[in-house]
């Protein structure tokens, strides 16, 4: 992973700060069923909801500096997701969380994004512990969080619905 200010580049990946120019294409992406269903309440999203989640995003980037990034493929500079942190107001825990076009399923891009995003949260900003929460039919996404490390916790309601609870330590040691 390399890291330059606002950025993040893995192998395949840039994880940069939305922008304005990314609202119609981060829109096409959370107004799919297939990732909205995963997503907080797991009601479809509108315009006006992607606008409200893009600027909660960009608050958090203005307030705490960190966030949610927009993750870009490099070898055709396309959004194909976000990937990032947010505070958990409701457990007062910062939340590993991502979302990814459906046609991008499968391709690693949701570990090797996170791993990133933990490795940023371990080594800038000394967090001690993240956690994530996923729907409980939710098998691929289950898998991810397992895969980075992840402990499965039990169940929490939050949202309004009831999800599976991960948390991951990380290592301040290294």
């Amino acid at each position: 992973m390399n890291r330059e200010k606002n950025y993040i580049y893995t192998e395949r990946l840039i994880l940069r700060r939305f922008s304005e120019s990314d609202f119609e294409n981060y829109y096409d992406i959370l107004n799919q069923e297939e990732v909205s269903k995963w997503l907080g309440s797991g009601k479809r999203k509108s315009k006006e909801d992607v606008k409200n989640i893009m600027t909660s995003f960009q608050s958090d980037w203005d307030k705490n500096n960190y966030g949610v990034w927009a993750v870009i493929k490099k070898e055709n500079n396309r959004l194909i997701g976000h990937c990032g942190l947010k505070h958990l107001k409701d457990i007062q825990e910062i939340e590993l969380l991502y979302a990814f076009d459906p046609k991008f399923w499968g391709n690693g891009y949701a570990a090797e994004s996170a791993r990133a995003v933990i490795k940023f949260a371990q080594d800038e900003l000394k967090f001690k512990r993240l956690v994530a929460v996923v729907y409980p039919n939710n098998n691929r996404s289950c898998n991810v969080i397992e895969k980075l490390g992840f402990k499965y916790k039990g169940e929490r309601e939050l949202f309004g619905v009831n999800l599976f609870y991960y948390e991951l330590e990380l290592d301040l040691t290294v």
